[in-house]
């Protein structure tokens, strides 16, 4: 409550998502990974939060094209996050589970699948990974730390999967739930091409206008990250995930980096950078 009430008379925002790596364990068809991914130090990571006036309230570590089990500092950056937040949490794919990641000290695991069924899973991934997928799941909600969620993020090819994705977060004992659509990615990158969206369904955020070019049905009030900023594999601050290098960045660890990111959240609200045109 400390943090918060810290970050709030100050002006900045409370949370900070975290890209462990631009690696990847998904080993899905079509997907290019980097030859050599990049980590983030320890170090970079320490000295941002050093940098900044007041701790964070919740640090997640989350992947952009990536995942953060893909990063052997994980361990490391996990301690450092605990030190300088109240909560710290991971999204990942569940998939590349080790004995040192499946016992890290975090306070909640959400665990990210694009289908719940093979068939699904063999269409969007070009793999058949949903067994190793299914025992990681089961074994983190029996031996990992913190709450488990389990979030299916729903495509095109996995739009009936609803009743098996109940009955796997059952199997594992698996109570919180989320289904979510996925997010239209321009950059053309695997999962959130076009031809993957669940444009079909009436409870899809996108239609196609006249070129075929997904647009939200409406514009949302504000930005669901709007409190959040991110920093990615390389060290460098941005106003979100979604912020490509030609947006507002901040590349060196400084207290005045932290007083100018404050402005971002205004331009968050009113979507000013381009990715908000897509982000339901």
């Amino acid at each position: 409550m400390s943090k918060t009430i810290s970050n709030m008379v100050r002006g900045l925002p409370r949370g900070l998502i975290v890209e462990p790596s631009t690696g990847c364990t998904g080993s899905c068809r079509g997907c290019p990974q980097p030859e050599s991914p990049v980590s983030l130090e320890p170090n970079s990571f320490m000295e941002w939060l050093h940098a900044r006036p007041a701790d964070h309230t919740t640090i997640h570590f989350a992947g952009k094209h990536s995942d953060p089990l893909a990063a052997t500092a994980l361990p490391e950056l996990v301690s450092i996050a605990r030190k300088r937040s109240s909560m710290v949490s991971i999204s990942t794919i569940g998939l590349g589970f080790t004995d040192a990641t499946a016992g890290l000290p975090v306070d909640r695991w959400i665990l990210s699948i694009p289908a719940a069924t093979g068939e699904s899973w063999l269409a969007l991934r070009g793999n058949s990974r949903l067994q190793e997928f299914r025992n990681n799941l089961r074994r983190i909600s029996l031996e990992g730390c913190g709450m488990v969620e389990l979030v299916l993020t729903v495509w095109k090819p996995s739009l009936g999967d609803t009743e098996a994705f109940l009955e796997l977060a059952a199997e594992a004992g698996v109570k919180n739930l989320k289904r979510v659509f996925g997010r239209f990615d321009p950059g053309g990158n695997h999962l959130g091409r076009v031809e993957n969206l669940a444009i079909d369904s009436p409870d899809s955020p996108y239609l196609l206008d006249e070129a075929g070019v997904p647009k939200l049905k409406g514009t949302p009030a504000g930005c669901p990250l709007a409190d959040t900023l991110f920093l990615d594999a390389r060290g460098t601050l941005h106003p979100c995930p979604f912020c490509s290098d030609n947006e507002a960045l901040e590349k060196n660890p400084s207290r005045e980096a932290w007083q100018t990111s404050m402005k971002w959240k205004v331009l968050k609200d009113r979507r000013e950078f381009t990715p908000c045109r897509w982000c339901p």
